[in-house]
């Protein structure tokens, strides 16, 4: 099934024994309202007591690159600071060859890009203590500061409008020159070798790379998605259910699916991070580690409803995007601080 969860709720008589929820934040538009009190009710008037979480995988995005082109402006090396990308950047544009990301209201790129950008400059939602809003601070302000400039300097301007697809097309395309992504551009390149071409007409994928993203001055982060399988307390197939859970996640069954996937989505224990598959493509072998030094939506607090909610609203994404669109820095980042104090508070 794939539907706004909260009208098909509403609407169906259905029952069903799994659903695998991908991933653990409701990212898609319009999803502040599953994360309601409202919401949860009626999902409870749904549902029998008991239910039962799996962790599955884990999908995120590293940056995907084309080597050749960053050769040419003689950055030979990945930039390891957001100084350094920006400034290859600059040069890159000048060549019609902008890099690209969403600043828009879609499913996952600007979230799992924007989140670990603030992160690397010192900025964050929350206090540990889980509900002492900070997000106005010197490092927020400083990072949406830099934003500015940098998108500007380096971006494609059409990035505010963009959806998770946008940059892939604009990469194959052959009009992006780099993209924090998932490793689907790559796939789809490697699969297609002949459909996808540089402009010296060798297949594309032969020139395309992958590294983490750059540094701020607090450091660099990713944010990883945790999908998991969740089996309904209302199922009047526990048994059934829980054995095929068994079945799919036992290491042989598991494996094959795994492998299938060819690294795109890591496996949810440390083991899988010695798996003869990241031995196979060398381009792909960044992937492995992804999780490491990675971090969830609420920081510095937990990765609850309310985080939840704040991504749905797009609160980190739009601070950026309005100050790009001309609204002051600090004004920017104030709005998104009483956004969130609306939801905690």
């Amino acid at each position: 099934m794939f539907d706004d969860g909260r009208h098909f709720i509403r609407t169906t008589h259905e029952k069903f024994d799994i659903i695998t929820s991908d991933p653990i934040d409701p990212w898609v538009k319009g999803c502040a309202a599953l994360n309601t009190v409202e919401y949860y009710e009626m999902c409870k008037a749904h549902t029998q007591n008991g239910r039962l979480g799996l962790p599955w995988v884990i999908v995120g995005a590293l940056m995907t690159y084309r080597k050749s082109w960053f050769d040419e402006v003689g950055v030979t090396k990945f930039p390891e600071t957001w100084d350094e990308y920006r400034a290859a950047g600059k040069k890159l544009k000048t060549q019609a060859r902008p890099m690209g990301q969403s600043l828009g209201h879609t499913f996952g790129d600007p979230v799992v890009y924007w989140y670990p950008f603030l992160w690397s400059w010192g900025g964050k939602e929350l206090e540990a203590d889980g509900k002492t809003v900070a997000l106005n601070s010197k490092e927020t302000v400083e990072s949406v500061k830099f934003a500015v400039g940098f998108w500007n300097d380096a971006y494609d301007e059409g990035g505010l409008a963009w959806d998770d697809s946008s940059n892939n097309r604009a990469f194959l395309s052959g009009t992006c020159s780099s993209t924090n992504n998932g490793a689907s551009i790559y796939l789809e390149a490697k699969k297609k070798p002949e459909t996808y071409l540089t402009e010296k007409g060798t297949p594309l994928w032969k020139d395309i790379f992958h590294t983490r993203l750059p540094k701020g001055p607090a450091g660099g982060f990713i944010y990883p998605g945790p999908f998991s399988h969740m089996l309904m307390g209302y199922s009047k197939n526990q048994k059934a259910a829980k054995d095929f859970l068994r079945w799919v996640s036992s290491k042989d069954v598991f494996e094959q699916w795994f492998t299938s996937q060819q690294g795109f989505t890591l496996g949810p224990a440390a083991i899988w991070e010695e798996h003869a598959v990241w031995d196979v493509d060398p381009v792909m072998k960044p992937f492995k580690t992804l999780a490491h030094g990675g971090r969830m939506t609420g920081y510095a607090g937990p990765p609850g409803r309310p985080a939840a909610e704040a991504v749905t609203k797009y609160i980190v994404v739009d601070m950026y995007a309005k100050a790009i669109q001309g609204m002051a820095p600090e004004e920017a980042v104030k709005w998104a601080h009483d956004e969130l104090v609306k939801i905690y508070v």
